[in-house]
């Protein structure tokens, strides 16, 4: 069992180092096959706040961050995580698995046919981006779609999309932790699994820095979610059974 998780964890590292994004996007689904949702949850949170403290670490994606467009997103986020945290602990278990499976498939298939949604750009669409970023980061840890297609619509270049995406995503699973610890949903058998698998997460996360500059990154990028959205349509039959 562990060394299922050990290549789910480390995959979605290197996945995360190459595209910028989408940790906690490949692990996930594939994780609720194995964990009850609520416990991958956890652990993919506390995880993905060593995902995108590494990615941090690289300065080509700091250089890249605009604080006026993610300090909006992130305050509008913590009106939504409470919600988030309640639908969490009395959702019922199939209903978030079929959740974290119908998002991360929803959200590849938009990435893959380069859909971009229109939106006017202004405060209101920003806190409720925001919102719905924060019931998502604390009920199912998948807090980047809805920012992502947000950032997208407002027609960044990649670099600044990368950055912007890594900032929020780090900010929203730091405090969607904090949250769930002091709402005592943190165990300690889920803090020794994350534990144990964070080294397998440093050395994916090394093979794909090592591996980025010998990839073309759309094709790697269509690759990643096509994967996702067997994953996600996978999920959904399994959480319907």
């Amino acid at each position: 069992m562990l060394i299922t998780i050990s290549v789910i964890i480390g995959l979605s590292a290197a996945a995360a180092a190459v595209t910028g994004f989408g940790f906690n996007l490949v692990s996930a689904p594939l994780l609720t096959l194995i964990y009850p949702p609520r416990f991958v949850v956890v652990l993919t949170l506390l995880l993905g706040i060593c995902a995108s403290g590494l990615l941090l670490l690289r300065r080509e994606i700091r250089r890249e961050v605009e604080w006026r467009v993610v300090r909006p997103l992130f305050l509008s986020s913590l009106a939504g995580m409470p919600l988030g945290v309640a639908v969490l602990m009395w959702g019922p278990a199939r209903l978030l698995k079929a959740v974290i499976a119908a998002v991360t498939a929803a959200f590849a298939i938009v990435m893959l046919t380069r859909f971009r949604p229109r939106l006017s750009g202004g405060m209101l669409d920003t806190i409720a981006v925001g919102f719905l970023s924060g019931i998502l980061s604390t009920s199912t840890s998948l807090n980047g779609p809805p920012v992502a297609l947000y950032l997208m619509a407002r027609g960044l270049a990649k670099n600044r999309f990368r950055g912007n995406m890594v900032v929020y995503v780090f900010l929203a699973t730091v405090t969607s932790v904090v949250l769930l610890a002091a709402g005592g949903s943190i165990g300690a058998p889920t803090l020794w699994l994350a534990a144990k698998i964070a080294p397998v997460l440093i050395v994916g996360f090394i093979a794909g820095v090592a591996a980025v500059h010998g990839l073309s990154d759309r094709h790697f990028e269509v690759t990643v979610l096509g994967f996702l959205v067997a994953v996600g349509l996978l999920g959904i039959v399994s959480a319907l059974r």
